[in-house]
């Protein structure tokens, strides 16, 4: 519910309060219609935790196929927010002040709290679903470790909505995934123009590598 927004606290998010108590979550719970075991997700989190440096940005690669696949709920149900914000306030909130460094108040509090693919988004919510957006029909997560194994590549398409359609993922990390940031950066808003005047949905997937090659090879050549 969403006065469960005074319980992402500063003594929270330092890590000052490792966790909260039952009694302290308890009025702000609500029952989901789905039932999922988190035990696995526990042990997961727990031993990416232990294995990895704080702010290590692996530990997206690492996480992101692994929380997908434990929790098999629809889109309509990871909509919700409440899911995500159960997982970083309740469930294992040190594990995001694990993957992140407490630098600003503001955004270390939407990373418990707000939806979204943003890098200040839930620290949960984001990784499921950039997996989700990524992931082969066939469970094939080579893309999203792809996508993961540069944050400036992840943070560029994930801020914008075309990375809601595949087609343009794939697109965009086959051209993109080993040029400079500020390459990325400016193919992504070169071609964000581009989709504003024509649907995604009318280009197929060639037709967005064949535009983002020809951004790119503009914005080498200085144009």
């Amino acid at each position: 519910m969403p006065e469960g927004k005074r319980l992402v606290t500063p003594e929270l998010v330092s890590g000052a309060l490792p966790a909260h108590s039952a009694a302290t979550l308890g009025p702000f719970l609500e029952m989901l219609d789905i039932e999922i075991d988190l035990g696995p997700l526990g042990e997961a989190v727990d031993s990416m935790v232990a294995a990895s440096t704080p702010f290590d940005t692996e530990i997206d690669r690492g996480l992101a196929p692994t929380l997908h696949r434990a929790l098999p709920v629809s889109r309509r149900d990871a909509a919700d927010p409440g899911i995500w914000r159960y997982l970083a306030i309740a469930f294992r909130p040190g594990f995001v002040r694990h993957r992140w460094e407490n630098r600003s108040w503001a955004t270390m509090r939407s990373r418990f709290w707000s939806p979204g693919t943003r890098p200040d988004s839930n620290a949960f919510g984001r990784l499921w679903w950039i997996a989700e957006l990524t992931v082969g029909d066939d469970g094939d997560y080579s893309l999203t470790d792809r996508v993961l194994r540069r944050q400036t590549l992840a943070t560029s398409l994930f801020v914008r909505s075309l990375a809601s359609w595949r087609p343009a993922v794939v697109a965009a990390v086959d051209v993109l995934e080993h040029e400079s940031a500020e390459q990325i950066e400016r193919c992504l808003v070169g071609f964000s123009r581009l989709a504003a005047t024509v649907p995604l949905e009318s280009m197929g997937e060639d037709d967005v590598r064949d535009h983002l090659e020809r951004i790119a090879a503009r914005a080498r050549a200085g144009r």
